[in-house]
């Protein structure tokens, strides 16, 4: 849109502004902007490198743990054209979760987990199965880097979307 002085930006008159934040005001009563909203984007741009597979959800169900005493237990499997993880995530003791993880194809691999509160990192074992114990609920990612024993270096192979625990 180009304005009477050949710029791009509007100019608008005093009673346009009376309106502009007249309906800014509805929209924050009727529908505000989540107070988390900035705190996930930067957590999910967080990632120093664009160079790896952003793994897609295609399942998420909630199934009954049975003999653990009524606690609930969500499956989520991500899937990309390299790689498929498979999550089980189970309610602990304390609020905290049990994250139980497998990789398809199975190799050497770092599972990162990043939360606001840190990263946590194990090692995927030669069937690609790997565990995250107590871990706390909210906003994290999965990450996963190749096998290098310093994970600093180790180059990113996936990432999952962010997910609430």
């Amino acid at each position: 849109m180009n304005t009477e002085d050949g710029s791009n930006s509007p100019h608008f008159t005093p009673e346009d502004q009376v309106l502009i934040d007249g309906i800014a005001e509805v929209y924050g009563l009727v529908d505000p902007v989540p107070t988390t909203l900035v705190e996930r984007l930067q957590f999910a741009l967080a990632l120093e490198s664009p160079d790896f597979e952003i793994l897609r959800p295609y399942e998420d169900a909630v199934l009954p743990a049975g003999v653990r005493g009524g606690e609930e237990s969500r499956t989520i499997t991500f899937d990309s054209e390299i790689l498929t993880i498979m999550i089980s995530v189970s309610a602990r003791d304390g609020g905290a979760v049990r994250v139980d993880g497998w990789l398809a194809p199975p190799g050497d691999h770092l599972v990162e987990l990043r939360t606001s509160g840190g990263t946590t990192t194990v090692r995927a074992d030669d069937q690609g199965r790997f565990v995250l114990d107590a871990v706390p609920r909210g906003l994290s990612q999965l990450v996963v880097r190749q096998g290098l024993d310093d994970p600093a270096r180790a180059t990113i192979l996936a990432v999952t979307p962010s997910l609430i625990l």
